[in-house]
């Protein structure tokens, strides 16, 4: 998609007067819908022209209404990316289980002077002892162990939470083609009534004998390269559809319809609004987490410095003098502290390096929202002066050509030209609400907030869902 140029709707602001028209698109609001509400659609009213004379249209077949709550639903549902993170968050949470857990107490048995010289020939004079040990954690290892598992799946739930908002982000990014798509075949069947309208009135004036046949002929050829036009308006809006509901696992759906409009535009939130919700980034929240993840490892390489200390208690029986007692044992490494240095080294080393991390994203990242929000305002403004200056004097101008060519005012080139000219405008409008939308989506996906109310607009992301 290619931004418009302004400069060809300046240029029908300066040469023609100012006169109201009604807008390419009409809404019907619905009210704020909860996640768990019934789904509410929205009307597209693409104002469709009678059906052409010349029958340049694909094989018609039942259309099938979707709105963006519903193909979020579905995407949210069956998508298979998302299916895989179900086993992730398990192995994530059967983590946390196992940090959790106490060394198990260990059994052992020993048996002494066996197959020796007499008197410990054989077993005769064997002595077995049969003992049971503990180890005991010292230095909080089990409480770091576990603060790590948990912020490990932390996480991975801030990493699914990332992927469901990408995946939202295509599904409405194909949602908002699949509305421009229709929108553009809206455009071609009114182009082409312009081209069946335009050449009747050189027919009559041929006719006439106020005209050359090849006004005739040139107005032809303008109209089937405009049913041509519709042709591959109405090919990619069928291949919007089957890209859209690919993402809920979906194949050839060729039939969908998009329930909502690309017109009117929501109102923007103010900058200083956008910019308060850096800290919700989900970027910027798994930079956080990391960062704790990291700290908690420190922590964990600090306290393995620590040896452990394990305890034992058994029973001893003596063959030769027929005796029995207890044995008790305790045991520590040595230079524990001193082995782990290196451990504990590599940890804050990745400490300090997720710290700069965390601090150049919030910085890239409020940079970026700074840009995409400049942008968006930007296109919202070059929308709001084509549709509503350029495009109804644009509409006035060629009516009154269309009206000077019959009355033989005008010649068949200007009449070519100004036709031209407004369905490339009509086109800008297209295109510059689809281009809104989609940097509006790119915002909200950055920041991880909707910052348009569902009674405005309902092409945004359900983050709640």
């Amino acid at each position: 998609m290619t931004y418009p140029m302004v400069g060809r709707a300046l240029y029908a602001v300066a040469i023609v007067s100012a006169l109201s028209a009604g807008s390419l698109f009409a809404v019907t609001k619905q009210n704020a819908v909860g996640a768990d509400s019934a789904p509410k659609e929205f009307v597209l009213k693409n104002v469709e022209p009678k059906q052409s004379t010349s029958g340049a249209t694909l094989p018609s077949e039942v259309q099938v209404t979707v709105s963006l709550e519903q193909a979020l639903a579905h995407t949210l549902d069956q998508n298979p990316s998302l299916a895989m993170f179900s086993y992730r968050l398990r192995v994530a949470d059967a983590d946390v289980l196992q940090a959790g857990l106490r060394p198990t107490p260990a059994i052992s048995m020993e048996v002494e002077n066996v197959g020796g010289n007499a008197p410990y020939g054989g077993v005769d004079g064997a002595q077995v002892t049969v003992a049971l040990s503990q180890m005991i954690e010292l230095g909080g290892k089990r409480d770091m162990r576990e603060d790590v598992a948990v912020l490990g799946a932390s996480g991975e739930r801030l990493a699914y939470e990332t992927a469901r908002l990408d995946i939202l982000g295509e599904t409405l990014r194909r949602y908002v083609e699949l509305a421009e798509a229709e929108a553009s075949v809206g455009l071609a069947k009114r182009a082409v009534l312009l081209a069946e309208k335009a050449e009747e009135v050189a027919r009559r004036r041929v006719k006439a004998g106020a005209a050359p046949q090849s006004d005739i002929t040139r107005l032809t050829i303008s109209r089937q390269q405009a049913e041509l036009a519709l042709l591959h308006a109405q090919v990619r809006q069928r291949s919007a559809s089957v890209w859209l509901a690919l993402m809920w696992g979906e194949g050839r759906a060729e039939n969908l319809k998009a329930a909502s409009a690309l017109l009117p535009l929501p109102a923007l939130p103010t900058r200083d609004a956008v910019l308060a919700q850096v800290k919700q980034a989900p970027l910027l929240r798994s930079l956080i987490t990391q960062t704790r993840l990291r700290e908690a490892q420190v922590r964990l390489a600090e306290s393995s410095g620590r040896g452990d200390m394990t305890i034992s208690v058994g029973a001893r029986r003596d063959f030769l003098s027929n005796g029995n007692s207890m044995v008790l044992g305790l045991s520590m490494p040595l230079g524990s502290a001193k082995a782990n240095r290196a451990n504990i080294a590599r940890a804050q080393a990745e400490l300090q390096l997720s710290q700069v991390s965390r601090d150049a994203g919030e910085l890239e990242i409020l940079a970026s929202i700074d840009e995409m929000y400049r942008s968006l305002q930007l296109t919202r403004e070059a929308l709001l002066l084509v549709e509503q200056q350029s495009l109804p004097l644009m509409r006035q101008l060629y009516h009154d050509i269309e009206k000077g060519y019959q009355a033989g005012r005008y010649s068949l080139l200007e009449l070519i030209s100004a036709q031209q000219e407004r369905l490339a405008l009509e086109q800008d409008v297209i295109d510059l609400a689809a281009t809104f939308h989609l940097q509006r989506n790119e915002l909200e996906r950055l920041t991880g907030q909707t910052f348009f109310a569902a009674g405005d607009q309902e092409m945004k992301q359900e983050l709640n869902q």
